[in-house]
Formats: structure tokens, sequence, C-alpha cells
């Protein structure tokens, strides 16, 4: 019996989710949506949406690392 519940646990276990898949399914769920608010204002461009928000983030950070 102690296999089985063993080998029940180790599957329930592997198949949760961790914090960083958490965080990113969060993540891309909300950039998913500034894509889509954005787009039309970058010629219908998402990489261009990308593109600009990682230079806001990259000076986000730059301001806090100050």
């Amino acid at each position: 019996m102690k296999p089985l519940i063993k080998k029940v646990l180790r599957e329930y276990w592997e198949q949760e989710p961790d914090k960083w898949d958490l965080l990113a399914d969060d993540l891309k769920d909300c950039l998913e949506e500034l894509i889509t608010k954005h787009k039309s204002e970058w010629y219908d461009d998402q990489y261009a949406v990308i593109s600009a928000i990682e230079n806001i983030m990259d000076e986000m950070f730059a301001k806090v690392g100050r």
C-alpha cells in the first residue's frame, strides 16, 4: 500500500505548477491584455509593443538600482 500512496503523491506533486509557472502565467495574461489594448497605436505590430514594454521595464529597473 505504501508504494501505491507514494506513487499517487509523486504524480500529484509533479503536476502542480510551481511559483515560477504561476507568476509566468499571470505575467503572460497581463502582457497579452496590454498588447491587445495598445497594438493599434503601434501599427498593429505586437512586437513593437513588446519592445516598448521592454524599454519601459529597463528604465524602471535602472531607476530602482541607483
